[in-house]
């Protein structure tokens, strides 16, 4: 069973006009608004939905508020999600929709889904093709547009990332790239990317963190970023570097739930890679911004 990528992101939403206008300016496209809240779809066919916090059809979450309620990773093959559903189904309840997708619950408790990928039959979700600047000058669109969900993170306790790890490494084929004291970098099977999902240890909390959204390069974190204080969103951290995975980031607070994150340039692994364990965690980024050399914001 080949596990590709994330495939959608259900959020449950108290202002669902502001988490709307929160990705549309992220640079999402929106394929339909309304009283049942918003649905955006990206290039790489991934979407972000966004549901009323109350509504009783959604996964229920321990956290308050506006939260991520459900993570929806695409597989393969229908014969994937069959063996996905049995292999669950040994030691917790597998519900099936009318869709097909199944829904479960990971061992921390959160909500995970599965169904067959737009992605499947396609290249690899971590490969990307070199563009050519061979006569074309650079001629931004001033704001980001984003390719793609990369990695989601969750927090998870100190006590229980061991099992949480083995959970997705042993039960759902997913790579260990990078494993320190402070948390799991895990990569399903159908990305190079250094991580699509990270278990962020917590001394007593569990909680969803962030997701992450892959753009062009560092201009357009940049662009995006600036034009995201110019609506009024606030930034979260600065823009640097991580040092492991490497990526170019830029953190945004989302009304929506938790931080979103542009990013650019992530290491990219196969299965030649051997997982580095670290005694200490090596830190959080190899270079940070001062925030007093950050862009100003320009109002649109």
């Amino acid at each position: 069973m080949t596990i590709l990528r994330i495939e959608s992101l259900i959020y449950g939403v108290e202002d669902l006009d502001a988490g709307a206008r929160y990705f549309e300016d992220w640079g999402l496209q929106a394929e339909g608004r309304g009283a049942r809240g918003a649905e955006f779809r990206l290039p790489s066919g991934q979407s972000i939905l966004l549901r009323p916090a109350a509504d009783k059809s959604l996964p229920s979450t321990a956290e308050s508020g506006s939260t991520l309620r459900e993570i929806v990773w695409g597989v393969d093959k229908a014969r994937s999600l069959e063996r996905i559903g049995a292999e669950l189904a040994r030691d917790r309840e597998v519900k099936a929709g009318a869709d097909g997708t199944l829904h479960a619950r990971d061992e921390s408790g959160f909500a995970i889904a599965f169904r067959r990928s737009a992605a499947a039959g396609k290249k690899s979700a971590g490969k990307k093709a070199a563009p050519s600047r061979m006569n074309r000058p650079f001629d931004p669109e001033r704001r980001a547009r984003p390719r793609r969900i990369g990695h989601v993170v969750y927090c998870v306790t100190r006590s229980d990332l061991d099992k949480a790890t083995d959970f997705y490494a042993r039960r759902l084929n997913f790579r260990l790239s990078d494993g320190t004291p402070g948390g799991n970098f895990l990569r399903c099977q159908g990305t190079h990317d250094h991580h699509s999902l990270f278990l962020l240890s917590r001394p007593d909390r569990r909680a969803f963190d962030h997701v992450a959204f892959e753009v062009r390069d560092i201009d357009e974190i940049m662009l995006g970023g600036k034009y995201m204080m110019g609506r009024g969103w606030k930034p979260n951290t600065s823009v640097g570097r991580h040092i492991l995975g490497s990526n170019l980031f830029w953190y945004f607070h989302n009304p929506c739930g938790g931080r979103t994150e542009y990013y650019a340039d992530m290491d990219q692994m196969d299965d030649k890679w051997k997982p580095r364990i670290w005694e200490t965690h090596p830190g959080y980024a190899m270079w940070m911004m001062d925030r007093d050399e950050m862009p100003a914001p320009t109002r649109i």
